[in-house]
């Protein structure tokens, strides 16, 4: 059965269903299973801003890859390991980052891109990330940006963080920030160190 793109439901269908996928605690599959790609062309400037912050790491898991935007965007010379909640090619590790731990991919970056308002734990994740890679590069629409989004679960959000909540969860989780930048006027993205 072939899937609707998520953004072609009302905004009252797409908010009852993350309504419902935050009480179950679940994952939106509807939400990825029919990735439209018009959908993610707004995604580039973000993979660009990314590739920068990782441009000095050989390889690289990005978790939540879409449709692998990233990959476009990274030197010739840096692998690039997919990881989402659906397979988008033969490459891609499939993994539910609210069921499952992120998997090891041997990289020593990872990117987590437009991914923590879909998890239930974030600080469970990003935890783990800090314990199996050096740097990680992510992105937060957060609820004080210039021109934030009103309705979150439209967007099959689950959580809502300020830029303080989110900087608090990097520090929770033994990361810190070594750059941040605005990706446009609702979403920032972090260049986050583990901390040792």
């Amino acid at each position: 059965m072939q899937m609707i793109p998520f953004y072609e439901l009302s905004s009252e269908e797409r908010q009852a269903l993350t309504e419902t996928a935050i009480r179950e605690k679940r994952t939106l599959l509807e939400r990825w299973k029919a990735l439209d790609k018009p959908e993610a062309q707004h995604w580039s400037a973000r993979a660009a801003l990314a590739a920068e912050f990782l441009k000095d790491h050989a390889c690289v898991a990005d978790f939540g890859c879409g449709t692998m935007d990233l990959a476009h965007h990274l030197l010739p010379q840096q692998r690039y390991i997919p990881v989402d909640v659906v397979a988008r090619d033969s490459r891609t590790l499939v993994c539910d980052l609210n069921t499952q731990l992120p998997p090891d991919t041997g990289a020593t970056a990872a990117a987590l891109l437009g991914v923590l308002e879909y998890l239930h734990e974030p600080l469970l994740v990003l935890k783990h990330l800090q314990r199996r890679y050096k740097l990680l590069v992510t992105s937060y629409c957060i609820t004080d940006a210039p021109n934030p989004l009103s309705n979150r679960r439209e967007h099959a959000w689950v959580n809502d963080f300020s830029e303080i909540e989110i900087k608090d969860l990097f520090i929770q989780a033994g990361w810190h920030v070594e750059d941040e930048r605005l990706v446009d006027d609702i979403q920032k993205i972090w260049r986050l160190k583990a901390s040792i």
